[in-house]
């Protein structure tokens, strides 16, 4: 299991040669032999060795039909990351939910479930093997080649090493675990990693709250440790569980405000769901609720920003994207707080289903470390089947 804080997303020059295949493949697509070539500075040689070994391991598979009319010769068949054959299951532990999805090779999530616990409920180790098991039973083509457990562990008072070791004993597959903050950026990196060269600072809200970096060397590319900023004094008078006032997730995480909003009379239940609603029905207090909560988020934003002055800011989590009219109030508060140059942040493409896709990012990070060595032999398609669907009770492989 993975205990380093760091989570590397782009292995670059560094990485053997099925990985960089492997890894341009997930980032641009289906590509012949000779684009591999050119895209990675390998050789055609290495490429079409690497690249026989992929398609054999079900790891890669050849695009025939995307093959120009009039074009012979199979160095210019384009290959892409086979979606069909493996799977990783990935599991978000959140403050309110627990998330199990089912991810292809590529990082898309297949399928996914969620459910919603107490706060400061216990990790439901069982409910997740259930949860996991169904979607594997549901799709029993596919062969699981790990898992990846993200939580925000520092806020729930969890140890990540300790955890993904019990869940690992109950899932019956390999689990690495990362901050789920971390895993989120990760996921962002991964799908805009073309062209993001420096250090872009990712910053995360929703009921946890925290900001990372991925600093991209030219060789590699890591994301940093995360920099809570859960209790970070947002300069407000809204008590926090920890006996202070002011910390930033009891000011605008969305249970705070969703409770904020039940108290005062708008909404009949404190669920952030309900407060958007009625602030998309022409409440003006619900609105003027979310607005506020708007400008205190692009405040803490800037003030981030000026700390670390990254070449670009991205900014995640649903705090930030499940209410758009006020994502100008983001960035209008934003401008007027920083300090430094110009600079505009931009809103993750990714919206409620972040969770399952950072979960399925973390998962996939051994599988793109050694992609031959973490696939078994190729099996028959029924013993295949079998080994998905003949388990012992919550044991997946």
């Amino acid at each position: 299991m993975q205990r380093s804080p760091m989570v590397v997303v782009s292995r670059g020059r560094v990485a053997s040669a099925a990985t960089r295949v492997l890894e341009e493949l997930r980032g641009v697509g289906p590509l012949s032999r000779d684009e591999l070539a050119r895209a990675t500075g390998l050789s055609p040689a290495t490429i079409a060795r690497a690249v026989t070994s992929l398609v054999g391991s079900g790891l890669v598979r050849e695009r025939r039909d995307l093959v120009p009319s009039g074009v012979v010769g199979r160095p210019r068949t384009p290959v892409e990351v086979d979606p069909t054959t493996y799977a990783v299951v990935g599991i978000h532990q959140g403050v309110l939910e627990t998330t199990v999805a089912l991810c292809d090779l590529a990082g898309r999530v297949i399928a996914s479930e969620s459910r919603p616990h107490r706060h400061g409920a216990p990790v439901d180790l069982d409910q997740i093997a259930r949860l996991a098991a169904d979607l594997l039973a549901d799709d029993p083509r596919r062969v699981p080649l790990g898992a990846g457990f993200v939580a925000p562990w520092r806020d729930l008072g969890l140890d990540p090493a300790a955890t993904a070791a019990e869940l690992q004993e109950v899932l019956g597959l390999d689990v690495v675990a990362a901050d789920h903050i971390a895993a989120v950026a990760a996921a962002e990196y991964i799908h805009r990693r073309h062209g993001l060269g420096g250090v872009t600072t990712y910053l995360y809200a929703r009921n946890s709250a925290g900001f990372v970096m991925a600093v991209d060397r030219g060789i590699q590319t890591e994301v940093s440790r995360v920099a809570s900023l859960t209790h970070f004094p947002s300069g407000t008078d809204r008590a926090c569980h920890c006996g202070h006032a002011g910390c930033f997730a009891a000011s605008a995480g969305d249970q705070a405000t969703a409770q904020e909003a039940y108290a005062a009379g708008l909404v009949a239940g404190p669920r952030i769901e309900e407060v958007y609603l009625a602030a998309s029905g022409g409440s003006e207090q619900a609105t003027a609720l979310l607005r506020r909560r708007a400008r205190l988020l692009g405040r803490v934003a800037a003030t981030v920003r000026d700390m670390v002055n990254p070449d670009r800011l991205i900014l995640v989590g649903q705090a930030f994207t499940d209410y758009p009219p006020v994502l100008d109030d983001v960035l209008s508060s934003f401008a007027e707080t920083t300090r430094l140059p110009a600079l505009t942040p931009t809103f993750t493409r990714f919206g409620a289903g972040i969770q399952a896709v950072a979960a399925g990012t973390i998962a996939l990070g051994p599988v793109y470390d050694d992609p031959l060595g973490v696939v078994p032999r190729r099996a028959p398609a029924a013993d295949r089947c079998q080994q998905v669907t003949a388990r012992p009770e919550h044991v997946i492989a």
